[in-house]
């Protein structure tokens, strides 16, 4: 966050009023929601207004970044850890109903984020209708905001919130920035949510950067005057922020996108490059696989489409490697046709979103909040020896532990003695059920060989975890409560 940003916000809704850019109908408030609109009981349209989702002056909410630049945690110096999920169409598809089923599952996942994207491209045209036919603009013409739409839009925020949910927010897709969508846009929908609790600003959009880095940076620092608010850039495919905007102030976090090209994509190694930039930035996988997805967009899925182990292996790969977090995605959710569609094999999205790998995104969040973040760092120094399937091993350390991944359930050789305690005490951790069972011999030093359960192969990864016996750390997945 810049220094200054006072200054920039007056100067910014000074811009605002002098372009006559239409933010309230005259006597409204620009925070206020005060026109009349009729909502039935599900929620379309028959109360009067709705309220706001305001940013209290507790620590509750706001995040922040850590003070050795690479986890984003809460302002209160609290951990945290982002596991989002890419509900894309959320502010266009969902009623009030289908939203509340959405949210109250990925909650209950252990979803920490929403990722959704309030005028949407890709399958639909510039302003298209919400569930309920409201459009957010009339004409089209983004200063002439339709209150109707931007009320179920806040409603949605608002709920978010109720179940623990922030909204990493991108104000439209890339491909409207810079036509349809304007950076007086830009400036009305920040200034209409910059006191929502749960908003993470997101800028881009799937979208080459290509010769529009102004454009983007104009955006970057519109979205950067809401003081109590991270920003970050949704990238395309194999251009991570980091690329173009590491250096801007506007962009507290760095994201990147794997994509769905092809199995085995080691998004670990954009985290690697990320983290040794300077100044050090949070970094995160905001589009990896989607579960389900035909395996680079092969007609009739003929290389497959990626499973839970695909999910899995990415996510603990890119997190192991000091990521702050890590999106999920699931082809047949994040745009929530009803029914399903050809796409997508008619598959029924409020069915899928319980499919094994959303679940199992829960069980890696649990393992990160089960041992304290500050100073964890990758850790491939304490792999002794390479094994077989040792390339698809990563370790990431923190204050008296340190969790070892292997994706296909190899043997493990440790380095006792890169250890910084005396006496260990050692967990197998299951990704795929969240379950830990406690090692019963290990040495307190030198070199030694850990064989994983199962039959190595496939989709037999573990979690090797190995504690400072001093810690008295609760069983790996077992969430640690603040003190």
């Amino acid at each position: 966050m810049n220094s200054g940003k006072n200054i920039l916000k007056i100067a910014l809704l000074l811009g605002i009023l002098l372009s006559g850019f239409q933010i309230a109908a005259p006597g409204q408030s620009p925070n206020t929601l005060n026109d009349e609109v009729t909502t039935n009981t599900d929620g379309s349209a028959d109360a009067e207004k709705d309220n706001k989702t305001i940013r209290g002056i507790s620590d509750m909410w706001t995040l922040t970044i850590s003070p050795d630049g690479k986890r984003i945690q809460k302002a209160n110096g609290s951990d945290w850890f982002w596991l989002g999920d890419t509900g894309w169409s959320l502010f266009q598809e969902l009623n009030r109903k289908d939203a509340e089923y959405y949210f109250s599952t990925r909650a209950s996942q252990g979803f920490t984020v929403i990722q959704a994207v309030v005028v949407m491209a890709w399958s639909r045209g510039w302003n298209d209708a919400d569930a309920y036919g409201h459009r957010p603009f009339h004409d089209g013409d983004v200063s002439k905001p339709n209150e109707k739409f931007w009320i179920h839009s806040d409603w949605l925020i608002n709920k978010a919130k109720e179940y623990g949910l922030y909204i990493a927010l991108l104000p439209a897709w890339g491909s409207y920035w810079g036509n349809q969508a304007t950076v007086e846009y830009a400036q009305w929908i920040t200034n209409r949510y910059k006191d929502c609790a749960n908003i993470i600003w997101v800028n881009g959009g799937d979208r080459e950067v290509g010769n529009d880095t102004e454009l983007f940076n104009q955006l970057g620092r519109v979205f950067d005057t809401d003081e109590d608010a991270l920003t970050t850039f949704h990238p395309r495919g194999g251009d991570p922020s980091s690329k173009h905007f590491h250096n801007e102030k506007w962009l507290d976090f760095n994201m990147q996108q794997s994509s769905h090209g092809k199995r085995d994509i080691r998004a670990d190694y954009q985290v690697d490059e990320d983290l040794i930039k300077t100044p050090t930035k949070p970094t995160l996988n905001g589009e990896p696989n989607y579960e389900d997805h035909c395996v680079g967009w092969k007609k009739n899925c003929s290389e497959g489409t990626f499973n839970a182990h695909d999910v899995r292996q990415l996510a603990y790969w890119t997190v192991f490697a000091g990521a702050t977090g890590i999106t999920y995605g699931h082809v047949h959710v994040w745009d929530f046709y009803n029914g399903g569609n050809e796409e997508d094999g008619y598959q029924d999205w409020k069915v899928q979103m319980r499919d094994p790998g959303a679940v199992q995104m829960g069980y890696l969040k649990n393992l990160m909040m089960s041992r304290p973040h500050p100073g964890r760092a990758p850790a491939q120094q304490i792999l002794a020896d390479e094994s077989p399937g040792g390339l698809k091993q990563r370790v990431i350390m923190g204050d008296g532990y340190a969790f070892v991944y292997t994706s296909q359930g190899f043997n493990m050789s440790v380095n006792f003695d890169e250890l910084p305690w005396k006496r260990s005490k050692a967990w197998w951790f299951n990704p795929k059920s969240g379950k830990a069972t406690q090692i019963d011999t290990i040495p307190g030093k030198g070199k030694y060989t850990f064989d994983p359960p199962g039959i190595s192969g496939g989709d037999n990864d573990w979690v090797l975890v190995i504690d400072d016996a001093a810690r008295d750390y609760p069983a790996p997945g077992n969430v640690m409560t603040a003190k």
